[in-house]
């Protein structure tokens, strides 16, 4: 296991040698880019409420922190940079949406900005309410496509971006239309192409270490930041393993 203080540092070098000279700090603002972006991965990491991640970041005194909410706001604003993190596609894809529950059943339709955040559609064969991430992965595990809708939605909704992903994308049977699909896309049945398991072992890690089978967020933009981050986050540590000697396909050394 690496220390706490070995993981902020190792994450921090690797956004600051992807960002590279595009790294600023507003005239105005408290933290360079790089260290927002670092903020964003640490909060996809220690996979709690932000007002629980804003206390124990705050408590490390490791820069000269805005307001909680001020952070959030830079979070939002700032998670289009996480593009620069993804990885191109190679000759096979996978892809696979992870359900995230949102709010308890028994709280469904309680406010009206909790319809529009999350909707009641399955996930590993039982409701829930809450939204989906739909991710592509490449021949060296890392995410090349990332992105999120309600939990109602179909993934063939996704057919559209994935047809446009260089290569050969394999999907489960939750891809399929009637229409047909574009000619990039594979269709397979259960039981062939086992290598597609792996997209679902990356969805156990972010369940088992970076708790995100469960949000906490009542707006699209935050749930939409958080993903982008988790997204980083596994490009990041992935291509960190090597360098330590791990597993490339491993977070439990990482965690918080």
């Amino acid at each position: 296991m690496l220390s706490e203080e070995t993981i902020i540092i190792a994450i921090f070098c690797a956004i600051a040698t992807v960002l590279g000279i595009l790294d600023y700090k507003h005239s105005q603002g408290r933290l360079y880019l790089s260290e927002i972006l670092l903020c964003g991965v640490l909060f996809a990491l220690k996979g709690s409420s932000f007002r629980r991640f804003y206390v124990w970041l705050k408590r490390r005194n490791l820069f000269d922190m805005p307001d909680r909410t001020r952070l959030q706001r830079l979070l939002i604003t700032h998670q289009k940079q996480c593009r620069q993190f993804l990885e191109d596609p190679t000759v096979l894809n996978i892809t696979d949406s992870f359900g995230v529950e949102v709010i308890h059943p028994f709280r469904e339709g309680r406010s009206e900005q909790s319809k529009k955040v999350s909707k009641k559609g399955l996930s590993n064969h039982r409701w829930i309410i809450g939204r989906k991430i739909n991710v592509v992965i490449n021949q060296d595990l890392s995410i090349v496509s990332c992105q999120s809708n309600t939990a109602n939605v179909s993934d063939k909704n996704f057919n559209a971006s994935l047809s446009k992903i260089s290569g050969i994308v394999l999907a489960d049977s939750g891809y399929r239309e009637r229409e047909g699909i574009s000619e990039n896309m594979k269709i397979c049945r259960k039981g062939t192409w086992n290598c597609r398991m792996y997209v679902e072992t990356l969805f156990s890690l972010w369940e088992r270490i970076c708790n995100a089978k469960r949000s906490f967020h009542r707006t699209v933009a935050g749930f939409a930041a958080k993903s982008a981050f988790l997204a980083t986050l596994t490009n990041i540590v992935f291509s960190l393993n090597e360098s330590f000697g791990f597993n490339r396909f491993s977070l439990a050394q990482w965690a918080l």
